[in-house]
């Protein structure tokens, strides 16, 4: 299953060494979750770094009064981890939870850090899913503070369509911040 990351790797990074494939790989570990459970809890801090090989996952946010907002939905091929948590060292409201069976490459955040510090291959490929997400992050934000519902509906019907057919209608509700009885009626409107 480490054949997946190391295609990932080699996808962002031109011309990788293989000697610094091998020393990302080698900190890997693979773990199967069952659905239900979570990678990272939720209040803990996050101390392992993850690569979704198969299944799915939500990133999920716990409010003070107990209500869940699913921040994002992860599928294949995606790395995993609470930044907020790594970074301030900090127990955050952030879990992320399995949807259903899944198989995970798993490495502790200590062990990247670590090499981080000589690989080049690592950091290349660290910046990328950071640039990546960031502008995720901020796309959203502004299609939050400056568009409709509906336009928030529309762009993921436009950008990942895989969503709507994977995923409970509850979740993506709760991603673009209406409730399911607001998307039932974006979506029996038919985006007019």
């Amino acid at each position: 299953m480490k054949d997946q990351l190391e295609q990932y790797i080699r996808k962002k990074v031109k011309n990788p060494r293989a000697e610094e494939i091998e020393a990302i790989l080698n900190c890997f570990e693979l773990r199967s979750l069952e659905k239900g459970t979570f990678f990272k809890k939720p209040f803990t801090i996050n101390q392992e770094f993850g690569f979704l090989v198969e299944g799915n996952l939500r990133l999920v946010v716990y409010k003070e009064n107990g209500e869940e907002v699913t921040a994002r939905l992860l599928q294949d091929y995606s790395f995993i981890a609470d930044v907020f948590s790594i970074r301030d060292k900090k127990p955050t409201p952030l879990g992320i939870q399995c949807l259903d069976d899944v198989s995970i490459l798993v490495a502790p955040i200590s062990k990247i850090h670590q090499l981080l510090e000589s690989n080049l291959a690592l950091n290349i490929v660290m910046r990328e899913y950071i640039t990546e997400r960031a502008t995720e992050m901020g796309r959203n934000y502004l299609l939050f503070i400056t568009g409709t519902a509906k336009e928030r509906y529309q762009f993921i019907l436009e950008n990942n369509p895989k969503l709507l057919q994977k995923f409970p209608l509850r979740f993506i509700a709760s991603m673009i911040g209406i409730t399911p009885t607001q998307l039932s009626r974006i979506r029996n409107n038919k985006l007019d």
